[in-house]
């Protein structure tokens, strides 16, 4: 049994919060926020006490591991603070939003031998997860060719519209689009050679939609991610993957969500296990990828097991290319890496 403390009582501590609250291995031991009424909401709704101070959530000594849920400015501020108290630390995607923070978040928890987890899950969305087993087992051959898209109505429910403020969040860039650069990545297992960015800002400045090609050797991929829909517009994360002897596609819009069109003329529709819980919030309606991701993380943290599916050495990696990205934008040139 493991007890956690939760820093953040928003959107993402909901979601965290609702799948410990399925682990029997796992006691929610605090939630914490400077927003009174919302750690108290939360704290309420999963039987556990609410903090108004992060401090005090951090400094309880029975608390083994904490869950660092909020914005992404200040990341390496309590990952820092929880490695320095010997706690486990598993914190929200992007690891931060500078390489050197990266550094200094990784150092910290290996000075302190804590175990650090960055909470990529989409490393961890069945539909991905599928992607990159046809892909390791070449299934249907090699991979040809990908285009991901990620696009979300303006987030406008961030604490203090934090999301957006380029300074603080990175802009869809850092805070969206990292999600398909990260698992790129992962289901490459490599940087790409190249890389050419687009990208639209509004007129604050914020980064607001991003277009990206990435070359690798013999393969051709393109990321699009962008949150500047409207209110009423549907969230879609796609993909459509080809290689030599099918197609797969998915779309979160779609029932079924993935498709996979053999060269042969047959068509797979592969189906996954769906975790609904009451309540869930936004454009989630399916625990799915959240569940799999904290199981992942607190099974390794009990057994004492190494992360395997995502180390923080590859978080820092898929911020240092987003990064990339942006430098591509800023500068109309290609990036060659």
């Amino acid at each position: 049994m493991i007890k956690v403390g939760i820093l953040g009582a928003g959107f993402m501590g909901n979601m965290h919060a609702t799948v410990y609250s399925q682990l029997p291995d796992v006691k929610i031991g605090g939630i914490a926020d400077i927003r009174g009424e919302k750690a108290k909401s939360l704290a309420t709704k999963f039987k556990t006490v609410p903090y108004y101070d992060p401090e005090q959530l951090l400094n309880k000594e029975d608390i083994t591991v904490i869950d660092v849920c909020l914005p992404t400015f200040l990341h390496k501020e309590y990952v820092i603070k929880a490695a320095n108290l010997g706690k486990d630390v598993i914190c929200e995607k992007p690891i931060a939003l500078t390489v050197e923070e990266a550094d200094e978040m990784i150092e910290a928890c290996k000075k302190n031998k804590v175990r650090f987890m960055v909470a990529h899950v989409i490393r961890f969305w069945p539909e991905y997860k599928y992607l990159k087993e046809i892909y390791d087992s070449e299934k249907y051959g090699k991979l040809k060719s990908i285009s991901m898209r990620r696009i979300s109505p303006l987030p406008t429910w961030g604490w203090q519209d934090w999301l957006l403020d380029q300074e603080r969040s990175g802009g869809a860039l850092v805070d969206l689009h990292i999600h398909d650069t990260d698992f790129l990545l992962y289901l490459l297992g490599k940087n790409p050679e190249k890389i050419y960015s687009k990208v639209v800002k509004r007129e604050d400045g914020l980064y607001s939609h991003i277009f990206t090609t990435f070359t690798f050797e013999n393969l051709i991929a393109f990321a699009e991610g962008g949150w500047d829909f409207p209110s009423n517009f549907p969230f879609e994360m796609s993909f459509i993957a080809k290689f030599e002897k099918a197609v797969v596609e998915f779309n979160s819009r779609n029932t079924p969500s993935l498709v996979v069109y053999e060269s042969s003329g047959k068509v797979e529709k592969p189906t996954f296990e769906a975790i609904k819980i009451e309540g869930l919030e936004g454009n989630i309606e399916d625990l799915g990828g959240y569940f799999y991701e904290l199981r992942y993380f607190v099974d390794h943290v009990i057994h004492n097991k190494a992360f395997t599916v995502v180390t923080p050495e590859q978080a820092r990696n898929s911020l240092a290319i987003v990064l990339k990205e942006k430098e591509s934008a800023d500068t109309g040139k290609e990036i060659i890496l």
